[in-house]
C-alpha cells in the first residue's frame, strides 16, 4: 500500500495465515495450529502411551500443564529441550515406574528432581510429599552403604536419624515449611560426610572412639571451620550417649555486619527508593532488608494474604502487627501482589517449582549485583530498630521471638527498663 508493507487485515486481503484454531496470526506456522492451540496436542504427544491414550494416573497432569502452565511458547520450549520431559516421557510408557524414588534415581541432577516431584505433587499424580526430605532419605540410603566399617555405619544412621534430622522434620512438618531452601539438607549431607570422614580417620590410626586422643582431634580440625561446625553437635552427641569423652567446641558466633555503617544503609535505601531501573521484586526485598531487617529466608516466603493492598499506606503483616510501608515500598509490593494474580499459589515471590516460592540464593545474587550485602545490611537494620523500639514493638511487628528481639536490644546497647512504667502512664 503507497509502496509500503502493510498486514493483510489493513490491506484488505483475506488472512491466509491464520490459526485455524483461534484466528489468531501470532506465533503460527505454516498451515498450523499457534502455540496455544498447539498446547493440548504437545502436552498429549508428551504424555501419551504406546497406544495414543494418556494413563489415567497422568491425567491429572496433562490437566494441569493445559491450565496452570504460564507461556505456551516456555511450555513447548520446555517439552522438547529439557530433561524432565525426557523423564515425564519415560512415565508415560512405563520405563519409569510412578514413584519418588525411582523418579530421583532416574532424573539424577537435583534442580530436575525437585521440580518434576513438585509438579507431580502440584498436579496430584502422587500423594503429598516433603521434596527435599525425599532427597534426603533417598541420598542416605545410597550413600550408608558405602562406609565401609558397619559400626560406623550404624553410628551414623543413629545419629542422622535421632539427633540430625530430628528437629529438621519437626520444623518441615509445621504449615508452610515445605517450600523452603533446600540448603539445611546440602548442609546436612556436608555434616554426614565431615562425621563419616571423622570416623575414618580414627579407625585408620588404630584407634577407637573411647580411646582416640583428644589432642589428636584437635588437631585433626584446625583451620576448618566447616568441619568444625559439623563435628561440634557430632561429639557433643557422641558424649551424651557415653560413646565418646571426645569434645569439638562450638564457634563463637560472630554477627555479620556490625561494621556495616549506618550512613551507607540509609544511601543504599535511598537508591532502592529512587533508582527506577531497579525491579520491582529487587526493590522489595532490598528495601524489606534496609528497612525492617527481614532475612531473605522470610522475604521469599511472603504471600498476597499478608498485603493490605487496599489501604493506603499499603499494609504489610510479618508478626502480630502491621507495618505501613513507605510509599515506594508499598508500590512494589502491590506490584508484585498483580504480577501474581494468575498464579494458583499465593507467593509474592514464585518460585520455578511449582507451588514453592523463590528460594533466597536469587535474590542475594540480586541484591549484590544492586551492591547490597544483605546479611550485613540486616544486621545493622536490626541493631538500629532495637535502639529505636521496646523488644516487644520490635517481636509484634517483625514477628520474631521476644527473646530474640530482647538479644537484639541488648546488643543495641538499649535501656528499656523503665519502660513498663512509661506504658501504664501512658494507659
Amino acid at each position: 500500500m503507497n509502496g509500503q508493507k502493510v498486514c493483510a487485515e489493513c490491506a484488505g486481503s483475506p488472512i491466509t495465515m491464520a490459526c485455524p484454531g483461534c484466528g489468531s496470526i501470532e506465533e503460527i506456522r505454516k498451515h498450523h495450529l499457534c502455540v496455544e492451540c498447539r498446547r493440548p496436542i504437545a502436552i498429549r504427544q508428551l504424555l501419551a502411551d504406546e497406544a495414543g491414550g494418556i494413563r489415567a494416573e497422568l491425567q491429572p497432569l496433562a490437566e494441569y500443564l493445559i491450565t496452570h502452565h504460564g507461556s505456551a511458547v516456555s511450555l513447548e520450549r520446555w517439552l522438547h529441550k529439557s530433561k524432565c520431559a525426557t523423564v515425564l516421557r519415560e512415565l508415560a510408557d512405563g520405563t519409569v515406574s510412578l514413584t519418588a524414588d525411582a523418579i530421583i534415581t532416574r532424573a539424577q541432577s537435583g534442580q530436575s528432581v525437585a521440580f518434576l516431584l513438585s509438579l507431580l505433587v502440584r498436579a496430584g499424580v502422587l500423594p503429598e510429599l516433603d521434596v527435599e526430605v525425599a532427597r534426603f532419605d533417598h541420598w542416605l540410603e545410597h550413600w550408608l552403604p558405602g562406609i565401609e566399617d558397619v559400626e560406623d555405619r550404624l553410628i551414623l544412621r543413629r545419629y542422622c536419624t535421632w539427633e540430625l534430622l530430628r528437629s529438621t522434620r519437626a520444623f518441615r512438618s509445621t504449615p508452610g515449611s515445605r517450600s523452603r531452601s533446600a540448603s539445611g539438607f546440602q548442609k546436612q549431607r556436608a555434616a554426614m560426610k565431615y562425621c563419616a570422614a571423622l570416623l575414618q580417620e580414627i579407625r585408620s590410626r588404630k584407634e577407637t572412639l573411647a580411646t582416640f586422643p583428644q589432642r589428636s582431634l584437635d588437631a585433626y580440625v584446625t583451620d576448618s571451620p566447616s568441619q568444625r561446625d559439623a563435628l561440634a553437635p557430632f561429639t557433643r552427641w557422641l558424649r551424651r550417649h557415653r560413646l565418646s569423652t571426645l569434645k569439638v567446641e562450638f564457634r563463637i558466633s560472630r554477627l555479620e555486619g556490625r561494621d556495616y555503617a549506618s550512613d551507607h544503609r540509609w544511601q543504599m535505601a535511598r537508591r532502592f527508593l529512587t533508582d527506577p531501573s531497579v525491579d520491582p521484586s529487587t526493590r522489595a526485598a532490598g528495601l524489606l532488608v534496609l528497612l525492617y531487617g527481614l532475612h531473605l529466608t522470610r522475604i521469599v516466603a511472603l504471600t498476597r494474604d499478608q498485603v493490605d493492598a487496599t489501604s493506603r499506606p499499603v499494609k504489610l503483616t510479618i508478626g502480630t502487627e502491621p507495618i505501613e510501608l513507605p510509599e515506594i515500598l508499598g508500590e512494589a509490593i502491590v506490584a508484585l501482589v498483580e504480577r501474581t494474580m494468575q498464579r494458583p499459589e499465593a507467593w509474592l515471590f514464585p518460585g520455578r517449582n511449582p507451588g514453592h516460592h523463590l528460594t533466597p540464593g536469587p535474590i542475594s545474587r540480586r541484591l549484590r549485583d544492586e551492591g547490597l550485602r544483605s546479611g550485613s545490611a540486616r544486621t545493622t537494620a536490626l541493631i538500629e530498630l532495637s535502639r529505636q523500639m521496646h523488644p516487644r514493638i520490635v517481636s509484634d511487628l517483625l514477628g520474631i521471638t521476644p527473646a530474640a528481639a530482647a538479644a537484639w536490644g541488648r546488643l543495641a546497647g538499649g535501656d528499656w527498663t523503665e519502660y513498663p512504667d512509661l506504658r501504664s502512664k501512658a494507659d
